[in-house]
Order: structure tokens, then C-alpha cells, then sequence
């Protein structure tokens, strides 16, 4: 005998890859003739970007661009100059099965970077781009939620959970010209540049998410006037993107990454002349995957009153999402320089190492790494850079006690600094960390049942039983042992809950 199975179907997204592939970036550049000589290295800023992604069969294919900007100090030894080139990358993950239907998301970030001066007019570099590669694929399951068959009784649980909707990866581009703020000089070369986009808004509609952000821009430039002097420029592009994505509705909870991708500043002439504005292009990647909240019933006993029954089990692993937490973390930092006096601060930003959080035991923990970066002039008005790494942990109480994972995503943004003496500036800086926050239950439940190979029917019982059970006592165990029917025992006895409530005997009246 087979028992008769009722099913219900549940959709999940499976991680086809969830890591990083590295790429190597090595290079040899010659200074073009229009560039100083180099007198010292200040800074090599390295920025990988990814321009697009393939994927075929079970590969996952990255291009990239590392936007390359070395600030150097000219033969005189009173200039910051910058030499600005790209070098082209590629990066292969293996995923676990075929992704021709999966989302993704990539970002890139640079390790293991060497850069040196091999002479006044060559540059050596040696880096490791690494690509970090989030692949989901749609899956669906067939769960087990009901057994039929004479005799058979089961015993089901419900489980809260999110189940699936719909994943969409989307690109777009934003392009824009910003003109130069408060009368700033024209420029004559931008020494560094950084661009971000952060989402603002999500709204889920009918078979659509849409999406508003903004771009933020920040580009530190040499003036074409007379002296050099080094200014710098910010500024916000908004950006709205409408995705389709069918099953999307209210209700629904979004898992959202954006990052910016592929990105240029390049200076723009006015009609005389001068570089008074910048033309603004930058690549977005969008990966949204969308859930439900659902009911899972799921068999976690039967047995057969008429025969020995074996059961098949399977595990199944279940999310039930917890929501969005944000935290930030406010912390003044101290940047000291050796050997010279802070004269003037050119520049000062942070590059961003890692954020990495967990949870569990009622409380949301972060650790986030920075290195603060400083460009200024000493007393003499010579060009300096200096640059310190930071490490700082928190943690947060949860209201929601079943949290258990989480993908953070967090960005450190520098608000104000003073210089407290000729050596040491103060930094207010400022972590917000964004926390999407699940648990995940590992279940074993039934997935079909059958009579035993070559087992026996049993014997008929004795037709009346007096038990005499304990307090608390299962009623689903105490009718399993004797091959009772539940509903049989529980009418008999007057019983409708799990338990006994309190010692007594109870009939079995067998059928």
C-alpha cells in the first residue's frame, strides 16, 4: 500500500553562487608627453567598476574597468599632478548549475594593490580585483501537507514563512552635466573622483517595483588659473526606475541592491573655452527580489493503525524575513601625520574595507573597517598624503527575538573635521549600516509514505483498553502506541486538546 500524497507548492530563490572571483590587474604605463615628471608618489587610486556580465551554461562571466588616477608630486615638489588611465578586467565564477535564468548582483572592490615609480616617467602596478557575485535562481518545491490512505493518521505542523515571488535583474545609465558650484575656477585635471548610488524609495505596484534613488558625485580637480590650486565638487543626480516584474504587489517584501557601476566624470568646455561643467555617466545594476508571506503545512509523524508504515523524509529549509534594520554609528577619528605640519587640508575621504554584521540572540552586531585618507599642505605648501585604517564594532537590540541571519550593506560618510594641532586632524565620521534580517528553520518532514516491504498486516487488537495516562501526556503518542485512531480517542475520552490535562484513565476503544 502507497499512500496518497496532497502537495503544496512552495518557490524559493537558491544561491547558484555566493562569493568572489578575483581577476588580476597588472600594468606597466608610460607617462604621456603632456604629464610632469614624477618627483614621489603620493597616492595610487585604484576604482574597479563592473561594465556588464554574461552568463552561460554554469559560468558567470564579469567585465570591468579599473579607473586608475596615481597623484604624484611634479619634479619642482610643490604640485600635486595626477596621471589618469584604465586597464580592463575580466573575472570567471563557476556557478553550481546552469544560470541562464538566474539574477544577479556584482560589485568589485581591489586588494593585494603594489604601485610604484620604476622612473620619472614610468609607472609599475600589480593589483587583485575582487568580484563579489550574488547568482539566485527561482526554484519551486512540491511539499508533502497531507497523507490519504484507510487506517493512516497524520500529524501536521505550520511554519510561517516567506516563500518566493519573483527575482529581476535591471541596468540603466544615468547621464547628466553639472556646471561648477559658487563660482568655482575652471578645471584643468581631476584628481579624484567617487560615485554612489543609494536607494531612497521603493514602492511595489501591480507587475511592478519602482525604484528611486540618487547618483552622489564627488570629484576633486586641479583649477586651470594660475597657481593650481586644488578645489573640490559635489553633487546629487535623482534617478526613478519603473521594472517590470510580474506577481509584484502590495504586500510583498523587497530585497533591493543597487550599485553603481561602470562611471566618468569628464570635464566639459564652455564657450570660451574652459572646463566649467562635467559631463556625468554612470552605469546602475539593479537586482530586486521580491517575497510573500505564506502558511507551510508540513507532515512531521504518521503512522497506520492496519500495518507497519514507512515513512520517506526529506529536510527542507524555510525563510521567514524579519524586515529592515538601519543603525549608525557615529565616531570622531584622529589622523596624524609624521614629520610635517597640517597646513591646509586639500582633501579628506574615506575609503570603505568592509562591513560585516550578524545577529542572534536579540541583538544586531557590526563591525565596519575604513581607511581614512588625507590630502594636504605643510607649511611650506608642499602637497602631503597620509592615511590611517579603522576598525570600530557595535551592536543593537532586536525586538524580534527569531533572527538569526542577515546581508548588511553599510557606507561611512565624513561630516566635518578640525585640525586640533599642527600634526593631527579630527574626524567626524559617520557608518550607517542597513541590515536585512531572517531566520532560516531546517525542518524534516514527511515526504510520502508506504506499508513495509514484506511486513505483515498487524493483529487485531484488543477492541476496549483502559490507559491510565499522565498529566501532560501526548495524546499522539499515547493513540500511536496502541495503533488508536486520534480522533477515535479523543471523541471517546471527551479530549480535544494535545495533552492530558491531568492524570486519569482514558478508553481505547479500538475499531
Amino acid at each position: 500500500m502507497q499512500a496518497k500524497t496532497e502537495t503544496q507548492p512552495y518557490e524559493y530563490f537558491d544561491p547558484i553562487f555566493d562569493g568572489t572571483c578575483e581577476a588580476p590587474v597588472d600594468t606597466a604605463y608610460d607617462l604621456p608627453d603632456y604629464c610632469a615628471d614624477i618627483q614621489k608618489l603620493l597616492k595610487c587610486l585604484v576604482t574597479p567598476q563592473v561594465s556588464s556580465y554574461t552568463i552561460a551554461g554554469d559560468s558567470l562571466t564579469c567585465q570591468g574597468v579599473c579607473d586608475i588616477r596615481v597623484l604624484y608630486l611634479d619634479a619642482k615638489g610643490d604640485r600635486v599632478r595626477c596621471c589618469a588611465f584604465t586597464q580592463e578586467f575580466t573575472a570567471t565564477a563557476k556557478l553550481k548549475g546552469p544560470g541562464e535564468q538566474a539574477v544577479a548582483s556584482l560589485s568589485a572592490r581591489v586588494e593585494h594593490l603594489t604601485c610604484r615609480a620604476v622612473s620619472a616617467r614610468r609607472i609599475d602596478l600589480h593589483a587583485a580585483v575582487a568580484v563579489s557575485v550574488l547568482a539566485l535562481v527561482q526554484k519551486q518545491e512540491q511539499l508533502t501537507c497531507g497523507l490519504e490512505g484507510e487506517g493512516i493518521e497524520k500529524r501536521a505542523r505550520t511554519l510561517q514563512s516567506h516563500q518566493a515571488v519573483n527575482g529581476v535583474s535591471h541596468q540603466f545609465t544615468i547621464e547628466d552635466q553639472l556646471p561648477l558650484k559658487n563660482g568655482k575656477p575652471p578645471i584643468e585635471t581631476i584628481l579624484r573622483q567617487e560615485v554612489c548610488c543609494r536607494v531612497t524609495e521603493t514602492r511595489l505596484e501591480q507587475g511592478r517595483v519602482t525604484v528611486s534613488g540618487v547618483a552622489e558625485v564627488r570629484f576633486l580637480y586641479l583649477s586651470a588659473l594660475d597657481g593650481a590650486a586644488v578645489e573640490k565638487m559635489s553633487a546629487s543626480i535623482d534617478f526613478t526606475q519603473a521594472i517590470d516584474c510580474p506577481g509584484a504587489e502590495e504586500g510583498c517584501l523587497c530585497s533591493l541592491r543597487a550599485v553603481a557601476g561602470e562611471s566618468s566624470i569628464q570635464p566639459r568646455e564652455d564657450d570660451m573655452g574652459e572646463h566649467t561643467s562635467v559631463g556625468v555617466t554612470v552605469r546602475v545594476f539593479l537586482m530586486a527580489c521580491l517575497y510573500r508571506p505564506c502558511q507551510v503545512t508540513l507532515l512531521d509523524d504518521a503512522y497506520s493503525v492496519r500495518e507497519p508504515l514507512e515513512l520517506q523524509w526529506q529536510q527542507g529549509a524555510f525563510l521567514q524575513l524579519a524586515g529592515r534594520r538601519t543603525e549608525v554609528l557615529k565616531k570622531k577619528c584622529s589622523l596624524a601625520v609624521q614629520g610635517a605640519e597640517i597646513q591646509k587640508v586639500l582633501d579628506l575621504w574615506c575609503e570603505q574595507d568592509s562591513v560585516q554584521a550578524s545577529c542572534g540572540e536579540g541583538k544586531l552586531s557590526c563591525r565596519v573597517r575604513y581607511t581614512l585618507c588625507l590630502l594636504y599642505a605643510d607649511a611650506q605648501g608642499r602637497p602631503l598624503y597620509q592615511e590611517k585604517a579603522f576598525d570600530h564594532s557595535f551592536s543593537a537590540a532586536l525586538e524580534d527575538q527569531q533572527a538569526q541571519r542577515c546581508f548588511a550593506e553599510g557606507r561611512t560618510e565624513l561630516w566635518e573635521y578640525r585640525i586640533t594641532d599642527k600634526n593631527t586632524v579630527e574626524v567626524s565620521a559617520e557608518t550607517t549600516v542597513t541590515a536585512m534580517l531572517y531566520s532560516r528553520a531546517s525542518v524534516k518532514y514527511i515526504a510520502g509514505a508506504g506499508a513495509s516491504e514484506g511486513a505483515s498486516p498487524y493483529e487485531r487488537p484488543s477492541r476496549l483498553l483502559l490507559y491510565y495516562a499522565g498529566a501532560g501526556e501526548s495524546l499522539w503518542d499515547i493513540a500511536k502506541s496502541h495503533r488508536a485512531l486520534l480522533s477515535d480517542l479523543q471523541a471517546q475520552n471527551d479530549l480535544y486538546e494535545d495533552t492530558v490535562p491531568q492524570a486519569r484513565p482514558l478508553i481505547i476503544c479500538n475499531r
